[in-house]
């Protein structure tokens, strides 16, 4: 994507921009460029040479995508963070944007707003037994959420379980809550079929009316969702693939 691309997004509209790292690696060098200086030894601590490429490329790009969001060029914007390390864009750049971003596997997720706060949370599924993934639930989910997926037939125990993690995950992130506040602490609906639903807030009841969940369509072997907090009316969740450098919808 060209950084000097410029984006609009519309009242009412989530725009989630979907990346495969193989499609960047081509561009990794000019990706690399637009990072920070905070950014650059940070990706330098990195062990791994695939964990290092991972960080580069879906900070680059997300510069990329604030850039053509905000106006401003990509290695100037200025990132803060919160205080479990959900990071922002200055209030001076930030031009109403609000964003999240989420990475696992051989994919990330980038989701802005113009309008409220959104969290997002992409997983890769790697296979396990049932039994696996039921002791997983009942040590982090709620009572009732691990009671509604040990219900469930053993076929249907692996994505009822990723489906209650990720949007688990995508609520504690539109909060900017980081660890602070364990999974088994609310609920959310675990059906892997049926619209996401968040159940039970006890830590902040009046967020059962303020804070929704949506399911995404992503590749095979993977789940995804994106919580919206603070958001008037019903949304439109537009997806762009950021491999096509600038997205006919735009």
């Amino acid at each position: 994507m060209a950084t000097s691309l410029s984006v609009t997004i519309q009242t009412g509209e989530i725009h989630v921009w979907s990346l495969s790292f193989s499609d960047a690696v081509p561009d990794l060098t000019s990706l690399h460029q637009l990072l920070s200086d905070d950014e650059r030894t940070r990706a330098a601590r990195f062990i791994s040479d695939i964990d290092r490429t991972r960080f580069t490329v879906a900070r680059g790009v997300l510069r990329q995508l604030l850039s053509a969001y905000t106006g401003h060029p990509a290695r100037s914007i200025e990132l803060v963070y919160g205080l479990h390390g959900r990071p922002a864009v200055t209030a001076s750049q930030a031009h109403d944007i609000n964003f999240n971003l989420s990475h696992s596997g051989e994919h990330a997720l980038f989701a802005l707003t113009g309008e409220g706060e959104v969290g997002i949370d992409i997983e890769r599924i790697r296979p396990h037994s049932p039994a696996y993934r039921l002791r997983l639930a009942r040590r982090f989910f709620s009572e009732m959420e691990f009671s509604a997926i040990e219900g469930l037939s053993a076929s249907c125990v692996e994505q009822a379980f990723f489906a209650c993690w990720t949007r688990k995950e995508a609520y504690i992130k539109v909060h900017g809550l980081g660890l602070s506040l364990p999974l088994s602490q609310f609920s959310v609906s675990v059906n892997p079929a049926s619209a996401p639903q968040l159940i039970a807030t006890p830590w902040c009841p009046s967020d059962l009316k303020l804070t929704r969940l949506w399911d995404l369509a992503v590749p095979d072997g993977y789940r995804a969702a994106i919580a919206l907090n603070n958001f008037t009316g019903d949304p439109e969740i537009r997806p762009f693939d950021w491999s096509a450098k600038i997205s006919p919808g735009l």
